[in-house]
């Protein structure tokens, strides 16, 4: 069983879930612009409809109700918060200012993540987190939006899965912009998007008094395949081992490091250092702002072993393994042991799961239900080893993704996260069978 005070939640994305691309003076956004080349998204879809949850944010937040969560963790559109003069639209704010309150008069704590990938197109064109003045655009988007949900809104991510914004926008190019970089240019989004963190940070305390923030990374934990002291110490240290590649799985301190230990890791200035960024004492100030928690997405790992040498070795999974219907997803729950674990160990800050959810291959059945036992028995097994490593560092919350089957990205509505099956031909929302599993679970506090 989970502390009483331990925060049960789900989380959604504005993009994924929204629809009305086009609605109230939004702004286009890098995913708008990138889903027009349907070759972009497997399934050739968009967000212009998905959940139409900008026209129904009241049916959802009474869907939330019925789950009982403490928490919702939802996005800002950038887009529709500022229109392409970079002016305040209250269109836009007003939406969310409406969502945050049927949230409140349901007793659900609203989580507020500023930027979760839909950057505004214009700002793309002027460089993106290429651009040095992308900071300026950020402190004032956040300043526009702490305000206008103050006394709201005291809990804010200032930026989701950093490395899903370098590596697949930029680097496997499979996610929006789409854009190429090489090492160096590289190297500064990285720095500019740490910079927007930190005044992001700066700002959330100004205007929101008793406000938390936090940054929510994700990663694949290395898991030992056995108990073994040698074995757990080098998977520590290989996960914070940074190498010159920018994929999630090997990247967690070089986004971590600089906001919770105020600089890079080490060998960043050795192994980099013909593509170093200009780097400067405040910049370092600014981006490791004290912040409340070490949030983390999470939803698998990878097992590894010693061979007869004491070297690490990683274990290969096998045909017919437990995975989700989504090439990166094995089930490895011990990823919600040893992440966490880790993660404290170095940083010493509380810890909320953010993200961690099943990708299923989820239809409507002949009685008209969802049965979905693979996301339940995901689950269960996930949330056992997060009670298990909570007797020995604090966590302090899991928020499941997603609240609704969603656009998955370049995967478009041909993958299902959700605890609600969303039937996109006509928007009717169904409540699979892992909704009543996790309603029972938060109503017992646990498993």
């Amino acid at each position: 069983m989970f502390d009483k005070d331990f925060i049960f939640g789900a989380a959604t994305a504005a993009y994924q879930i929204e629809g009305s691309i086009d609605a109230d003076f939004k702004c286009e956004s890098i995913w708008d612009r990138f889903t027009k080349k349907k070759e972009n998204i497997i399934d050739g879809s968009d967000g212009s409809v998905v959940c139409d949850s900008y026209r129904k944010y009241k049916d959802d937040v009474a869907i939330l109700h019925d789950l009982g969560v403490d928490a919702y963790r939802f996005s800002i559109a950038w887009t529709r918060v500022i229109n392409e003069h970079n002016e305040p639209n209250l269109n836009g704010i007003n939406y969310y200012v409406n969502l945050c309150k049927e949230l409140i008069n349901n007793n659900i704590r609203p989580i507020v993540t500023l930027y979760h990938w839909d950057m505004p197109q214009f700002l793309d064109d002027l460089g993106g987190f290429l651009n040095d003045d992308i900071v300026n655009y950020f402190e004032k988007y956040t300043d526009i939006v702490t305000k206008s949900l103050n006394g709201l809104v005291k809990d804010y991510i200032t930026i989701n899965e950093p490395q899903c914004i370098m590596f697949m926008g930029h680097d496997a190019c499979m996610f929006a912009p789409g854009t190429k970089y090489n090492d160096k240019e590289m190297l500064k989004a990285i720095h500019n998007l740490l910079k927007c963190h930190g005044v992001a940070t700066k700002v959330i305390r100004k205007n929101v008094p008793n406000s938390t923030v936090g940054f929510a990374p994700c990663s694949r934990p290395l898991v030992p395949s056995y108990n073994d002291k040698l074995l757990e110490e080098k998977c520590y240290d290989k996960y914070f081992t940074l190498d010159r590649s920018f994929e999630y799985s090997n990247s967690v301190s070089i986004y971590s490091d600089p906001i919770f230990l105020g600089d890079y890791p080490k060998n960043y200035y050795t192994d980099f250092k013909d593509v170093l960024p200009e780097i400067t004492k405040e910049d370092l100030e600014l981006i490791s702002q004290p912040i409340d928690y070490i949030y983390q997405n999470i939803y698998s790992g990878n097992y590894y072993s010693l061979d007869k040498n004491s070297n690490l070795v990683k274990n290969d999974f096998y045909a017919g393994y437990p995975t989700g219907n989504i090439d990166w997803l094995q089930v490895v729950p011990q990823a919600l042991y040893y992440g966490p674990k880790y993660l404290y160990q170095r940083y010493k800050k509380p810890i909320i799961i953010s993200e961690n959810g099943f990708c299923n291959v989820d239809f409507i059945s002949l009685d008209g239900k969802v049965h979905d036992p693979q996301r339940i028995d995901y689950v269960n097994r996930y949330l056992a080893e997060l009670e298990k490593i909570s007797k020995e560092v604090p966590i302090k919350g899991y928020l499941y993704w997603s609240l609704f089957d969603n656009f998955e990205w370049n995967s478009g509505l041909s993958k299902r996260f959700g605890l609600v099956y969303i039937d996109y031909s006509n928007g009717n929302r169904i409540k699979k069978d892992s909704f009543y599993e996790y309603k029972k679970i938060i109503k017992n506090r646990g498993l």
